[in-house]
């Protein structure tokens, strides 16, 4: 059978960054986009992070 493989970053936080900060553009309300911008950063800079120290 096969394995799926295990996520370092959590997929959904993500997703609903890129959905948040796509559609806030689409309707101008910058602090949306900030917003869903902090959260993308917030959960893929420290996967990065992590992995560098490996």
């Amino acid at each position: 059978m096969k394995q799926k493989p295990e996520l370092d970053v959590p997929l959904g936080i993500v997703v609903a960054g890129l959905v948040l900060a796509i559609g806030c553009r689409m309707i101008v309300w910058w602090p949306g986009v900030f917003l869903g911008t902090a959260m993308i950063l917030g959960v893929l800079v420290p996967a990065a992070l992590r992995r560098m120290g490996r």
